[in-house]
């Protein structure tokens, strides 16, 4: 959906998630209506319609007495997200469930670009952009719906937690990422979308080590 297309709740909703996968809001944080409403220019309606959204993909919680926080991501359940990611990945493998959007090229050759110039040293912001950009493309590339908007639901309820130790552990976050990227173009470039899903499903997995990184890590 392009910008012009979005209404502002979009727009308000998907600038607070970004700061949420950002860690600019961490986990505990209160989400304030009157605050909100304020820096965004609008009545509490839509800002209560944003943080009503945020709870339902669970990456807020409302809180009696307290109010709307930002919810605990624990462990467990990111390891157990990108599992389920990566069953889903398997399954549009497996029933090529997978469609090509019109922009596939326009899309990949600046996003390869982007993984290719990553340093371990890189801010947080990039470490983001190229996480939410892969996931982008993977979502444009699956032909189901439902599937789709799970897989959704699963990245941005683990991605602050990617995103929190890609900035902990940089240089084993820039390997994982670049390996995947690298494994994904030849599938891309020959338009085999079900290796790209296959592959997919493989790599995901391998971020398991960046929320529980091993000894020496």
């Amino acid at each position: 959906m392009s910008t012009s297309q979005k209404s502002g709740v979009d727009i308000i909703y998907e600038a607070i998630r970004e700061r949420i996968c950002l860690g600019v809001y961490a986990s505990g944080d209160v989400l304030y209506e009157g605050e909100l409403g304020k820096e965004f220019e609008v009545s509490r309606t839509p800002i209560r319609q944003v943080l009503q959204r945020l709870a339902y993909e669970k990456l807020a919680v409302v809180k009696v007495g307290v109010g709307t926080t930002v919810q605990d991501q624990p462990l467990a359940a990111q390891l157990q997200g990108l599992k389920i990611r990566a069953g889903i990945y398997r399954i549009v493998d497996d029933l090529a469930i997978t469609e090509t959007p019109a922009d596939i090229e326009a899309s990949v050759a600046p996003l390869y670009y982007r993984v290719s110039r990553l340093a371990a040293g890189a801010e947080r912001e990039k470490f983001w952009s190229i996480l939410r950009d892969v996931h982008l493309l993977t979502a444009s590339l699956i032909a189901d719906d439902v599937l789709q908007r799970t897989d959704d639901m699963l990245f941005y309820r683990t991605v602050p937690g990617l995103v929190r130790q890609a900035a902990q552990f940089p240089e084993l976050a820039t390997s994982l990422i670049r390996t995947e990227f690298d494994r994904l173009v030849d599938p891309i470039e020959k338009g085999d979308f079900k290796e790209f899903f296959r592959v997919r499903s493989e790599t995901l997995l391998t971020f398991c080590d960046l929320l529980d990184p091993k000894d020496g890590h």
